[in-house]
């Protein structure tokens, strides 16, 4: 368990990871389970009873995600909860933290069963709902956009290529039973992380646990970074669809993990390059050339990536594509000043301060910390920040290589 003990906030927040491999076939089953696990128990056999018992716990926030995170697919609940040192009418005999983590207790281990199976009604339902969600997800064209791209990008790797919720296809033909016995795999043998923000010590926190039915594991360690191959040649793709406005992404292999050296580095390039308002794509595809309604970078420390994300007329993708290699070039070959990195790094320095203020981000950075092993003080991470220079961001702009490039387009009609 980690804890995060502070008098800052007037909440008490919780987090559950349950963390398992990566694996094809399991990740709409463990997606599905997550849809029936937060929708219903044993004692709050429906959505609305469960939201009642939220409600008598005066307010309290609660739900169950999935994500994936290089190699590992996470099951993440989290609740949470006033600090009842705060309400003057208070008069339970429990504390909410108490309960609160009594109700996660009931969500995990007392699910609604009846006769040993999940309820079929329930079951039903929250597979049409994850099924709606799938496909509303795609009617959002640039999520639709970077999720083609990372399939052209990983093919052949479904687990990568995949979304964290799934696929369709095999959801259409998941039973409850399939899902009962991804439900029982969850709890006899993935990693499970705790943590918890708030103003409580560990002894408390021990005792709020002490009663889960939770058996020891063997957890093999394996890494949670997804490590590949540079491709000798840029995989293209583009697809029509009803859009006035393209989606053009890149996607480039950049070889620096959450544990190399020059993790920080690579932070300040993406920064730079286009993570950032004050960034290179931001400021001269965007603003300058007004080619792009919007041109942003990612980077992912656990796969090994940079992507680029743009909103453009479709006409334009060639000069598009030509300015973003400008601006990689420059950088690459030293051309940046000193004024953009100072400026660069003080936004992520601010970013980073402004994490500190919320329960759920610092909750969900220690996950990553788990994962890696890399715990970072913040006057150690700054220290860090404040060294890189120039040649530095070169170095790493040196390693990024362009691998899949997609657009997403009106076609004909759209260029009208």
């Amino acid at each position: 368990m980690d804890l995060l003990p502070t008098k800052q906030f007037k909440t008490i927040g919780i987090k559950v990871d349950f963390v398992a491999p990566l694996q094809a076939t399991a990740i709409t089953a463990r997606a599905l389970l997550a849809q029936v696990l937060e929708t219903s128990t044993a004692a709050y056999p429906t959505q609305t009873a469960l939201a009642r018992e939220l409600s008598r716990l005066y307010g309290a926030s609660f739900g169950i995600s999935v994500i994936k995170l290089g190699t590992k697919h996470v099951i993440r609940l989290t609740c949470s909860l006033v600090d009842e040192q705060y309400l003057d009418n208070f008069n339970d005999q429990q504390p909410l933290f108490e309960q609160g983590m009594a109700l996660l207790k009931e969500v995990l281990f007392a699910p609604l069963l009846p006769n040993g199976t999940f309820d079929p009604m329930t079951f039903t339902q929250q597979r049409q709902n994850l099924l709606t969600a799938i496909k509303s997800l795609d009617d959002d064209k640039q999520y639709l956009a970077n999720r083609r791209l990372q399939e052209l990008l990983f093919t052949g790797q479904p687990t990568q290529a995949m979304s964290a919720l799934g696929d369709v296809h095999v959801l259409n033909d998941l039973s409850a039973t399939d899902v009962l016995s991804t439900y029982h795999d969850m709890l006899a043998n993935d990693a499970v992380h705790v943590a918890v923000v708030g103003d409580v010590d560990e002894d408390r926190a021990q005792a709020a646990m002490a009663d889960w039915p939770l058996a020891d594991r063997t957890i093999t360690d394996a890494t949670p970074y997804y490590r590949w191959s540079l491709r000798d040649h840029v995989q293209n793709g583009d697809d029509e669809a009803p859009v006035v406005q393209a989606k053009l992404n890149l996607a480039y292999h950049l070889p620096i993990y959450r544990d190399d050296a020059d993790f920080m580095a690579a932070v300040v390039f993406n920064a730079a390059f286009g993570g950032t308002p004050l960034s290179l794509l931001f400021t001269n595809v965007r603003e300058k050339a007004s080619l792009a309604y919007y041109a942003s970078s990612g980077y992912n420390p656990f796969t090994g990536t940079l992507s680029v994300q743009t909103g453009i007329q479709a006409e334009n993708q060639q000069r598009v594509e030509a300015i973003i290699a400008e601006q990689l070039m420059a950088v690459q070959q030293g051309n940046l000043s000193e004024d953009l990195l100072a400026e660069v790094k003080a936004s992520l320095l601010n970013a980073r301060l402004a994490a500190l203020d919320s329960p759920q981000r610092r909750l969900t950075g220690l996950l990553n910390t788990q994962l890696t092993h890399l715990h970072e003080p913040l006057a150690d991470w700054q220290k860090k920040l404040d060294a890189i220079t120039v040649a530095d961001v070169t170095r790493v702009a040196q390693q990024v290589t362009l691998q899949a490039t997609y657009c997403l387009h009106g076609g004909v009609q759209g260029a009208k």
